[in-house]
């Protein structure tokens, strides 16, 4: 039973080893990552004794590399192949991490955090079209969503695998275990991972004129650089585009800002440890799981706007538990919230970008989905920072609610549906 399950997911006649492969894959790179989560603010603070404001440009700046690179990957994926392209991001990020564990000073640090987001943006945006390749608009939430559960399930072990490495065999620990989950996950791309079933192609221009030769049969007629950038324009003003990043760029801001920057310190202010920050960080990940699965089929089944209402009001409770929270129970009852919450919102702003991206610009659109994030990490992880210093933790997060909130309610009022499933 057990060598059938793995053929049928892994085996080279699978119709999904592809999907399965990556699913694996994303669960490393998301692992290395949950790994220092709890830990990277405390060994900043400690190791260079730098302020709440230089951690979040620290934490921030892996997300600078997602702004800068999210749509060049769309378009390299789009034109050189899946599979490629995310190798190239792996290995930058391999790279990074390497050189952030044997860091010495806090400019090295931040510098290698660039490189490593760099590359981890190569990688979850051409993950994310790879998805996108494999699915179709009835199965497309559940699908994505996989993604997310993916990085979900390293996310919910490595924070607490973080957190008690740290507090017996130093802060610096987990940083050299981030090093070598990500060149596992290099290994499997290079040896295993094939390209997706169906993968179109961008139009691409005859060199002796100015027509198009349409290479993909989901690029429809010939397309002329003017039609496609005209296309690419009506996507960007789009009000589907418009507030729909805007929620996924508050979604990551929530994510990376708040959970990642500003309340492990507001944690330690009100006397949690590593351990408990570690526990509480992997318990945040542990519903998200369950709601991450929900997300992609009340998607599927009812409208892509189903599960933003709920993700908004389980979001902003989960931080007002936060900023209440005077004991363990109360801190891991805020967890639960925030993963609940995240684990709705999270996948629909890439279900959305998935069913508006134009014929022949799929990664591009995807791409540009991944630079709102980008945004969302910097302006989560430096602002929160700068408002924590110059008021107080508290505020930096109520702060951070309300702005989500507004922008949640704005998707629901303003944005389309894009699909709702036909009657049998």
């Amino acid at each position: 039973m057990r060598r059938g399950f793995w053929q049928s997911a892994f085996g080279r006649n699978s119709r999904y080893r592809g999907v399965s492969l990556l699913c694996v894959i994303v669960a490393l790179n998301s692992l290395g990552m949950g790994i220092i989560s709890p830990v990277l603010p405390l060994f900043l603070e400690q190791e260079y004794g730098v302020t709440a404001a230089e951690v979040g440009i620290a934490v921030g700046l892996f997300g600078v590399g997602r702004l800068v690179t999210s749509v060049p990957a769309g378009f390299l994926a789009q034109r050189y192949g899946r599979r490629r392209v995310l190798a190239m991001g792996a290995a930058i990020n391999t790279a990074g991490a390497s050189m952030v564990s044997l860091s010495f000073s806090y400019v090295w640090l931040t510098g290698w955090r660039f490189v490593s987001g760099f590359g981890g943006s190569i990688f979850l945006t051409v993950a994310t079209i790879y998805l996108r390749d494999e699915a179709d608009p009835e199965t497309r939430g559940r699908l994505l969503s996989l993604q997310e559960l993916s990085i979900l399930a390293g996310q919910i072990l490595g924070p607490l695998l973080g957190g008690f490495t740290a507090s017996i065999f130093g802060l610096r620990i987990p940083l050299f275990g981030q090093a070598i989950l990500m060149a596992a996950s290099l290994a499997i791309i290079v040896t295993a991972l094939p390209e997706p079933r169906r993968q179109p192609e961008a139009p691409r221009r005859r060199l002796g004129g100015g027509a198009a030769a349409a290479t993909s049969t989901s690029a429809g007629p010939a397309e002329t650089p003017a039609r496609t950038r005209n296309t690419l324009w009506r996507l960007v003003f789009s009000p589907a585009f418009i507030f729909v990043g805007l929620f996924a760029l508050m979604i990551v801001a929530n994510r990376q800002g708040a959970r990642l920057s500003v309340m492990p310190l507001y944690g330690r202010e009100k006397g949690f440890g590593p351990d408990h920050l570690g526990l509480w960080l992997s318990v945040t990940h542990f519903p998200q799981f369950f709601t991450t699965m929900a997300s992609g089929y009340l998607s599927d089944r009812f409208g892509r706007k189903t599960p933003i209402l709920p993700s908004i009001a389980l979001l902003c409770l989960g931080i007002a538990a936060f900023v209440w929270a005077g004991n363990l129970w109360q801190l891991l009852l805020s967890g639960v919230l925030l993963g609940l919450g995240e684990g709705l919102g999270s996948p629909a702003g890439t279900v959305f970008f998935a069913d508006i991206a134009p014929p022949g610009l799929e990664g591009v659109t995807i791409g540009l989905l991944r630079t709102f994030g980008g945004v969302g990490t910097i302006i989560g992880a430096m602002s929160l920072g700068a408002i924590a210093d110059t008021t107080s933790f508290a505020w930096s997060l109520w702060v951070d609610a309300i702005i989500l909130a507004a922008s949640g309610i704005g998707l629901l009022l303003f944005v389309r549906e894009t699909y709702r499933r036909r009657p049998s």
